[in-house]
């Protein structure tokens, strides 16, 4: 058995409890401080703290009615990577009839566990847990470093999409 099998045989994935919000909301957290920095661009550190509690309360809403599952990555002595998927109502659309929508995000694994399939395993849960809710469309936001991960996966890009942020 290499090294690398043996890592991964130590991890184990669980959904997330309400137990694990305050590092789901961590994570959270150093995903978006992680993405800024990559771009050079600055935000003041209240900021990211006012990011981490609005998604506590998010995910203590969520988790709770359904409309959120996520997921957590443990070895032997802390978790070391979550990820989440909110369900969404959209319109139907010609090829899924449906109006529910996956939107998978909050992927983040500490930066001593990356490259072990953390984020990986956590997009199949997603996945599987989306087939078995008759979800069909499933999207995200991707930095740059998780486009390869995504891509790889069989997600590609919508130049169709477009946003605008209110002021």
């Amino acid at each position: 058995m290499t090294e690398e099998s043996k890592i991964i045989e130590n991890m184990r994935i669980r959904e997330a409890t309400d137990g694990d919000i305050p590092l789901l909301a961590i994570h959270h957290r150093k995903m978006f401080e992680e993405i800024w920095e990559r771009r050079g661009e600055d935000i003041d550190s209240s900021r990211f703290a006012e990011i981490e509690k609005a998604y506590i309360q998010k995910l203590q809403l969520q988790l709770q009615d359904g409309s959120c599952k996520a997921w957590v990555i443990e070895d032997e002595h802390r978790i070391i990577a979550s990820g989440a998927i909110s369900i969404l109502s959209f319109v139907p659309t010609p090829q899924d009839l449906s109006s529910k929508v996956g939107y998978l995000h909050s992927m983040y694994t500490e930066k001593d566990q990356r490259n072990n399939h953390c984020a990986n395993r956590i997009i199949k849960q997603a996945l599987h847990f989306c087939k078995a809710k008759g979800i069909k469309r499933i999207i995200l936001n991707a930095s740059e470093s998780g486009r390869p991960i995504y891509e790889k996966i069989g997600f590609r890009s919508a130049p169709e999409t477009m946003r605008l942020l209110i002021e």
